[in-house]
């Protein structure tokens, strides 16, 4: 476990824990990025080549569809972008629809959060009805105390809003809040929110994630329970925890 830079550590009175939902709760970055190579390549995008994973990591994953449609087709109208965003968010629930696993152990870690009494939300820059697919999937979507949505804020994320938002809505301190976050665009906003920020390494590289804020990493949940001392004892080792 690497020391972090700023000593920081999880909230002492930790009150809630506010998740993002693609790439956190579920390994869903692949599929957006065949929706989107498929999406785009129709658009005749690039020429027509399919983009690769290295462009969908730094311009598209985890951020807004409307900033995505601005910085890639700059030239279009409002009326066409959310066109094109609401077709691709459906060709993204037909792909996903029945195959999207949850990350390890957020069941067992979700189980943990009530036995000790925290708060909880998820909050994404995902449209509503994507969010409330994926968590119909796990049949888990009753189980938040508030779902929040970017594009339902005056600003989605990278900026804090959507966190600060999650936190009044569930009537706790952000200082006393967790976020969980698998992409830059989200960890910056909930490091700018004032939350101690972990990073799920579910698609994005260490360092993304720790120049964006993170406090600490983690590959799934039970390195999680771990970190937050959620586990009882003996189940999960934070030795196990890559801390930044």
């Amino acid at each position: 476990m690497v020391a972090s830079v700023a000593a920081l550590q999880p909230p002492k009175a930790l009150q809630a824990i506010l998740f993002d939902i693609d790439g956190t709760l579920f390994d869903s970055d692949p599929v957006h990025l065949r929706a989107f190579q498929k999406i785009l390549v129709e658009e005749g995008f690039n020429g027509g080549v399919e983009i690769d994973e290295a462009f969908f990591m730094k311009t598209i994953s985890g951020r807004q569809n409307k900033l995505i449609c601005r910085d890639i087709f700059p030239e279009w109208d409002e009326a066409r972008s959310e066109a094109f965003s609401a077709r691709k968010e459906q060709m993204f629930r037909d792909m996903s629809r029945g195959g999207l696993a949850p990350i390890d152990g957020l069941i067992d870690f979700m189980g943990e959060i009530d036995r000790c009494g925290l708060r909880k939300a998820a909050v994404t820059n995902a449209p509503r009805l994507n969010a409330e697919s994926m968590l119909d999937g796990i049949e888990r979507r009753g189980w938040f105390d508030a779902l929040v949505i970017g594009d339902e804020c005056v600003r989605a994320k990278p900026d804090p809003e959507p966190y600060l938002v999650a936190a009044r809505a569930l009537g706790v301190e952000i200082a006393q809040c967790v976020v969980v976050e698998d992409s830059p665009s989200g960890a910056s906003a909930g490091a700018a929110a004032g939350a101690f920020v972990v990073g799920m390494l579910s698609s994005q590289t260490p360092e993304a994630l720790t120049a964006a804020g993170c406090a600490a990493l983690v590959r799934d949940y039970r390195e999680l329970g771990a970190l937050l001392a959620l586990e009882p004892a003996g189940q999960a080792s934070q030795d196990s925890v890559t801390q930044v």
